[in-house]
């Protein structure tokens, strides 16, 4: 029975492509059987990566020991240990969110309150923000997201801290990125789809606002000092003090 090709990673490991896959399930459950045969002494795990439109594989490579990996939109990735003590790295363990301090030269600080589900009261404003795409820098996000949210250009400043925990979509662990950014003070035009509504606040009203988030006003508090980072604790914003960490320039 022909093998696949060995397609020897850095790390002793072997990837099987969508280029190499026989176009029937009998074949391709033959040759997948005799080049792990082949493989189990030479290398440490195999890869195997089975495009969306060949799902009919699937079955069969699970038969022969596969796991799922990994997989997107229009692919998953297999893998399969050869050697009991093969290193297999996990898949992405996290999702990355953006937030953005956003000050006038006039001292005040673009905020934004978010659309409530049917039936919920809105919730208080908050820094303008949310997920990073696929390949986006930090800071191009940060001011996308801005510029997404309230039909505001802003500028990237600086790193301001990030919030790390373990409650994120989908069983993943999730980082909140913080940055400094400066814009006019440009009327906001909120997004229809997500905001109710977009201001700008004076920060030092911001700051003794009762309705405000302790978080968020850390966070405004750092960008107008320019403090160095530290790890801190932030009572009350979230369950427990061991299921999250912050870095913020607040100690």
């Amino acid at each position: 029975m022909k093998l696949f090709d060995a397609l020897v990673n850095p790390y002793n490991g072997v990837y099987i492509g969508p280029e190499q896959l026989p176009d029937t399930v009998a074949e391709f459950a033959g040759r997948l059987a005799a080049s792990v045969e082949a493989w189990h002494h030479h290398y440490s795990l195999v890869w195997l990566e089975l495009p969306a439109s060949r799902s009919e594989l699937i079955s069969v490579a699970v038969e022969l020991g596969f796991a799922f990996h990994h997989c997107t939109a229009d692919k998953l990735m297999l893998s399969k240990k050869l050697q009991a003590d093969s290193y297999l790295p996990s898949a992405a363990t996290h999702s990355i969110g953006v937030g953005a301090v956003v000050l006038s030269a006039s001292g005040k600080v673009l905020l934004v309150q978010e659309k409530p589900l049917e039936g919920r009261s809105p919730g208080y404003f908050k820094l303008p923000g949310g997920m990073v795409d696929a390949k986006e820098h930090l800071v191009d996000a940060a001011i996308r997201e801005v510029l997404e949210e309230t039909g505001v250009a802003a500028h990237f400043d600086s790193f301001l801290g990030l919030r790390h925990h373990h409650q994120g979509q989908f069983g993943a662990s999730n980082l909140y990125m913080v940055c400094r950014l400066t814009a006019d003070e440009t009327e906001p035009k909120p997004d229809p789809r997500e905001i109710l509504q977009a201001r700008w606040f004076d920060c030092a009203e911001y700051l003794t606002d009762s309705n405000a988030s302790f978080y968020n006003k850390l966070l405004v508090q750092t960008a107008l000092t320019g403090q160095r980072l530290s790890s801190q604790k932030v009572p009350g914003y979230m369950k427990g003090p061991d299921e999250y960490e912050i870095f913020t320039g607040l100690a």
